[in-house]
């Protein structure tokens, strides 16, 4: 059985074969996010897992590289640093890179999850 599943980070739903259980802790295929289901009934409840920022985006960002077959340049440190302090400012992981500070541009932003990548050969 197939099972629905909402990331609440870039806020996609993506299937996932495995028996289920409340706690269980997946990563998104599409962004690379660790989501924990908090409930199975009556529909499947989702969360981000609870992590330290640093930790987080690390972890997600090298998942995300990882599923896409990406490598990073020599920038990598610098869109850190921003990403942190966008998360710390703003309340989120921002793409530093971009003005607006919208779901869309959660890091993946959306524009990175649609290709740009593939498309431009690097993110902004």
């Amino acid at each position: 059985m197939e099972n629905k599943i909402y990331c609440p980070v870039c806020r996609i739903s993506f299937l996932n074969k495995e028996h289920l259980a409340t706690g269980m802790v997946l990563i998104c295929p599409i962004c690379g996010a660790k989501v924990e289901l908090t409930a199975l009934e009556p529909d499947i409840q989702t969360r981000k897992f609870p992590q330290e920022p640093i930790e987080e985006i690390y972890e997600r960002v090298a998942k995300y590289a990882e599923l896409k077959k990406y490598v990073f340049n020599e920038n990598k440190e610098m869109i850190m640093e921003g990403l942190l302090a966008k998360k710390e400012k703003f309340g989120d992981f921002y793409c530093p890179c971009r003005f607006d500070n919208i779901p869309e541009n959660i890091c993946p932003c959306l524009e990175t999850r649609q290709g740009a990548v593939n498309r431009d050969g690097s993110c902004l």
